[in-house]
């Protein structure tokens, strides 16, 4: 049998709607976090999240990992990822600090 040459659309975890919903709920609450305190940097976090809602592609079966993780969305993706843990760490980081006895 000859394989179809047609692409198979991505199967997210989420339908677009909820997608959209979440990715503008995120980057409202980092919009807030901006104005209310800019330098604290708690806003990162929710901003790369909303980013990444709006940005992400799964892999799709059968697709080979070399050719997926090439693709600049998924670049993107993976660096948004990092940025969030990276915020989340620094939070972190605040909050045992700053209410250390």
């Amino acid at each position: 049998m000859e394989e179809s040459s047609t692409s198979v659309p991505p199967t997210f975890f989420l339908p677009l709607s909820a997608r959209i919903s979440l990715a503008c709920f995120l980057l409202a609450v980092s919009a807030l976090d901006i104005w209310d305190e800019f330098f604290r940097l708690d806003w990162v976090l929710f901003l790369c999240l909303g980013l990444y809602c709006l940005v992400h592609v799964p892999m799709q079966k059968g697709e080979a990992p070399k050719a997926y993780f090439s693709k600049p969305r998924t670049i993107v993706s993976s660096a948004l990822i990092i940025a969030v843990v990276a915020s989340a760490l620094h939070h972190l980081h605040y909050l045992f600090t700053k209410y250390r006895h």
